[in-house]
């Protein structure tokens, strides 16, 4: 494909960017999709805590300490609380005021003492800071200075029971340390410093944020915690009591975990975890076992060794967009799944619209096309068209670069960015326009694009497509590091889509959609493109009207 390609003028109507007509949200580290479920799990979280410390301890007023560019600010405020928020980067609080302008913001360092002089709050918020810091204890003393009544503190923590910090240099980057330099404590260690920062008592809340991060998975220990550290003792639902801890081992001394701690590990986790467990266990016995999983939606997967089989075993992959997906999906509708791999979105899809709906899937790997129709015949997708090829602007042939291995969902056109071994095979390429005429499909409410850097050709491949009178809203993944390999920058796709008349929206909490920018350097999200002349319907089906 063209680095930079250009459409002839008989191919389409192409309008003028035009300058936007209402405030865009510029994407910072904390849009990026790795943050986005994480974001939601703690927000869900911190809603549920606040609900049940307000009435009991009298909250009225909150500090968000560290806040970034507001996102737990605006929950504290959604709460009813009096909510403000303070961040070391000049940045984040520029961009804080912007998002929520309701809420007071200023620059402040939490690792001064001067912070002592902003006040005292009934409650201190700190999640996803303490660990950037090189000195936690001092952060904890300053923390323990302005509040009130309660600190509600969330952390990574070392997976060690004893009372250690682990030093560790984060590379420069605005979602890490401001000095290269952090110390990342354990758990017993942060209840420690607590206790001699001055609280009375320290909680551990017992239902955690539902993010692999604040539990144990097959390939990692419990990366987080949340404590309570409170000014007086309380009883309410929902928190465990921490002692401070004491030191009474050899420091240096190690053992495995006793059969009878794996029992008890074993019988306190969920039904889901006890049955992945014992499913593992057999495929030792069976090591080709696929394991039968129930989606959210409704539908049955089998399980086998890949990348997205190990986020829905352990997991939850692309919530917001499977949220969005299940918010604007109707029945009788038709969608399209360009990069249908083994058919998440396709599932999802012939669900919503139903028995006279339409689901079209592409895929050019004849692999994932295996494992697609097992999915199709397991969950009686009658109403779904498997076409076998890539989706382009050139029809014919091409090589697709197949990689063996966990990562199978980089296949590409191009040679993909893994460590994995990669084999080429001679794939059809064959244009959208093409398949939608040959199938007689005159109308698409919907199509998710995930081409592997390959987007911009797509979208070239479909121009009858967007040039018809009711045209399709989009999923599509905008990554600079998959279109790089392709010779474009991903911002090219934004771009492309806005001279076809096309707005681009973020996906945020509860599906709902925010405005971007399309002149940011770089992209790393799925992003939703509506047609501007359809925005007002695909908006009022999200309840946003």
């Amino acid at each position: 494909m063209r680095s930079s390609p250009q459409v002839e003028p008989n191919q389409q109507k192409v309008l003028p960017i035009r300058p936007p007509t209402e405030i865009t949200m510029k994407l910072t580290p904390f849009d990026r999709r790795e943050y986005r479920a994480l974001i939601e799990a703690r927000e869900e979280t911190i809603q549920r805590i606040v609900k049940r410390l307000k009435p009991a301890l009298g909250l009225t007023n909150a500090v968000d300490a560290g806040c970034g560019v507001g996102f737990f600010s605006q929950t504290l405020a959604e709460c009813g609380l009096n909510a403000c928020g303070f961040d070391a980067r000049a940045e984040n609080v520029e961009e804080a005021r912007g998002r929520f302008p309701g809420i007071p913001f200023e620059e402040a360092d939490i690792e001064d003492r001067k912070i002592q002089q902003v006040g005292r709050f009934d409650l201190v918020l700190c999640f996803g800071l303490l660990y950037h810091l090189e000195n936690p204890l001092q952060a904890i003393r300053n923390l323990r200075a302005i509040t009130e009544k309660c600190l509600l503190l969330e952390s990574i923590c070392v997976p060690e029971e004893r009372c250690t910090l682990l030093l560790r240099q984060e590379p420069r980057q605005d979602d890490q340390s401001l000095t290269e330099l952090a110390c990342y404590p354990s758990e017993n260690s942060l209840v420690k410093m607590l206790y001699r920062a001055g609280f009375a008592n320290v909680y551990r809340i017992t239902l955690t944020p539902n993010h692999d991060d604040f539990r144990e998975t097959r390939l990692h220990m419990r990366r987080r915690t949340i404590l309570l550290a409170c000014m007086a003792s309380m009883d309410v639902a929902g928190f465990r009591l921490l002692l401070e801890p004491q030191e009474r081992e050899d420091p240096w001394a190690k053992g495995p975990a006793s059969l009878p701690q794996r029992a008890a590990r074993f019988l306190a986790s969920s039904r889901r975890s006890k049955y992945l467990t014992l499913a593992n266990r057999a495929r030792r016995v069976f090591p080709g076992m696929a394991i039968p999983l129930r989606l959210p939606f409704g539908a049955w997967w089998l399980a086998e060794n890949s990348a997205l089989d190990h986020e829905l075993m352990y997991g939850e992959f692309e919530k917001q967009e499977t949220e969005f997906l299940r918010k604007l999906l109707r029945r009788d509708m038709t969608m399209v799944d360009v990069g249908a791999h083994h058919g998440f979105y396709t599932l999802l899809a012939a669900k919503r619209v139903g028995w006279h709906g339409r689901v079209v899937a592409i895929e050019p790997s004849p692999r994932e096309c295996a494992r697609l129709e097992k999915h199709l015949r397991l969950n009686r997708c009658s109403n779904v068209e498997l076409i076998a090829c890539a989706a382009g602007e050139d029809p014919g042939h091409a090589d697709l670069y197949l990689v063996d291995g966990f990562n199978d969902w980089c296949n590409s056109l191009r040679p993909p960015a893994t460590a994995e071994p990669v084999r080429r095979m001679r794939v059809p390429v064959r244009r959208l326009d093409d398949i939608l005429s040959e199938l007689d499909i005159s109308k698409v409410d919907f199509m998710k694009l995930d081409a592997e850097g390959a987007e911009l050709s797509v979208l070239y491949g479909a121009l009858k497509l967007l040039n018809r009178q009711s045209r399709p809203a989009m999923l599509v993944e905008v990554q600079d590091v998959r279109s790089r390999r392709w010779g474009y920058a991903a911002r090219e796709i934004l771009q492309f889509l806005v001279r076809m008349d096309y707005e681009w929206f973020a996906i945020g909490s509860q599906a709902t959609l925010l405005p971007v920018s399309c002149q940011e350097e770089t992209y790393d999200a799925n992003l939703v493109a509506l047609p501007a002349e359809r925005r007002a319907e695909f908006l009022s089906m999200l309840g946003q009207a």
